[in-house]
Parts: C-alpha cells; structure tokens; sequence
C-alpha cells in the first residue's frame, strides 16, 4: 500500500485527529483507501477521546494506521533517544513507546517503528525541522548497548501484539547518529525490524561516496523492512521532499527492492511547511508513486 504521514502536516500546530481528517480527504480524493502514518508530535486531546476519534475514522473510511515516533511526549521539548546514558531520559524514551504499544493495541496498528537512539545523553532543537543538537556526548559502544537493551525492554512490553521497527538514519557522526550502516545494525534483536527510509539512504550514499551504498543496505535489511519511508532529497541534507522533487532515483531503488521481495507498504514522508507544497502536490504524488509502483 502506499500511505502519507501526518508529519506533512509539522510536528506541531494542529491536532493530530485534524492532521488525519487532511489525509483522508486526500486519500479519499485519490480515490485510495488511506494508509496514515500518526508521525512524530505533540497530543493535545484526551487518550480516549482521540482513540474513539481515530477509530470512527477507521470504521468510515477504513482507514489503516502506522504509528511512528510518539506523540506521547513527557514535555514539547523532548525527544526520544533509546540510547542514552541518562537514566531519566531513557526511561521517559521507553515509556513513551510503550504508550505507544498501548495507542496501537486499541486503534488497531500492526507496526510501530522509531529511532534506534543517538551517541549521546540530551537532545536540543531549536527551531522545526532544524537538526538536533547533542549534548552530553557518549562513546558509540555505549550508545548501541544502551539501545538494544532498550529495544529488548520494548520486545518484553509489545510480547509480539505489534511489530517493531527502528529506522536507517543518516550517516550523521557530527550529530551523533546511530544505525546508518549495514554493520550497526547486526546486534539488534531477531524481534526487531527496519523502516527503510530511502531519503537516508541516498544522503549516505552521497556522504560516504560509497556508490554501492544502497543496494548493500536493501541485500543486507530487506528480510527485515516492514515498511519504506519514501522522500526525496539532492544529497547535500535530509530535505523530505516529495518524490521526484530531487536527485533520488526511486523507481530504480524500488525495483532492487521489488527483486528481492514483495514491496513492503511505502510512506511519504515530506514537509509540506518546509517547502510550500499543497495538498494536492500531496495527492498528485501519492498518484505518481502509486505509478511508479505499478510499472
């Protein structure tokens, strides 16, 4: 299937319940049945409240939810980070997905996916869609330990209700990214899955000028992908572009995937803000991947 994030929309602002009422109009324009990924934000509105909300929209529209990130956040100001060594923040981060696990139980999702945590303690951004600041650095070694044993925490709390699925960074050591490379990602737990996100994939590709990059990662993780995160970007920065608005080759990049297995759901995952895309840029380019897909 191919689904949209309520991430188009920001992270802030709006409610998340009007967020989606957005997408499954578009949805519904594109004559789609809509798949919605909740993204990362901040939740206004009453758990039960919110929860009856969403599901009217499942039973009228029958909507498919996937949740990424948490919009079960302690403050605005936080941001999950599985792999720090600062007792407090690791375990607001766990709680925050194991909320999470609890919010896909009773709206009926079936994966769950985040990030698997950065080389550092606290995390700092100064304005939307800036990139985190680090503070309080931690060694690499301590970090992905202080992530698996977060991720098998996470695997106790789901016992197997949800899938789980970290997702391939960018290849970031100045802002002390984890799981960018093939090789990080050979500790994580059997239970855990990947959300392939392509618009990483390419910038790293671009970073380590390593022109092989993308089809050693999709050999490496695709028994493991439960979904794509789909955007584009020219390989300078993590743009979030709709598709075909960079330099990304995403047909050629599905068809390896394609090859190798049957296509996992695709997510776009763009900035509608950031680059003043509308609405119907949106739809029109759920219609082209939906094309690229089918060819």
């Amino acid at each position: 299937m191919i689904g949209a994030s309520t991430s188009y929309y920001g992270y802030h602002g709006e409610s998340i319940e009007n967020k989606v009422k957005k997408l499954i109009d578009v949805f519904t324009r594109c004559e789609m049945q809509p798949y919605i990924q909740i993204g990362a934000g901040k939740n206004n509105t009453e758990y039960n409240e919110l929860v009856s909300i969403l599901n009217n929209h499942r039973d009228e529209s029958e909507v498919i939810y996937t949740i990424h990130q948490s919009i079960w956040l302690p403050s605005d100001d936080f941001y999950i980070n599985i792999a720090s060594s600062n007792e407090q923040v690791k375990k607001n981060s766990i709680d925050c997905i194991e909320k999470n696990i609890e919010f896909a139980k009773d709206i009926g999702v079936k994966n769950i996916s985040f990030h698997g945590g950065y080389a550092t303690n606290i995390l700092s951004q100064k304005q939307e869609f800036a990139p985190l600041d680090s503070q309080e650095s931690i060694s690499y070694e301590e970090a992905y330990n202080n992530s698996i044993d977060s991720l098998n925490r996470l695997i106790d709390i789901a016992n197997g209700d949800v899938k789980l699925s970290i997702e391939n960074f960018n290849f970031r050591p100045e802002r002390r990214y984890l799981f960018s490379r093939v090789e990080d990602f050979d500790k994580i737990p059997d239970e855990i899955g990947v959300i392939m996100n392509i618009g990483h994939l390419y910038y790293t590709k671009m970073k380590l000028k390593q022109d092989d990059y993308i089809t050693v990662m999709i050999n490496a993780l695709m028994d493991k992908v439960n979904e794509v995160h789909i955007n584009d970007n020219d390989g300078s920065e993590d743009l979030h572009k709709l598709v075909g608005k960079g330099d990304i080759p995403i047909k050629e990049i599905l068809l390896q995937i394609k090859e190798k297995r049957d296509m996992p759901h695709l997510i776009i995952e763009a900035h509608k803000k950031r680059h003043n895309y509308s609405d119907e840029d949106l739809m029109n380019n759920i219609l082209e991947l939906r094309e690229i897909v089918r060819n």
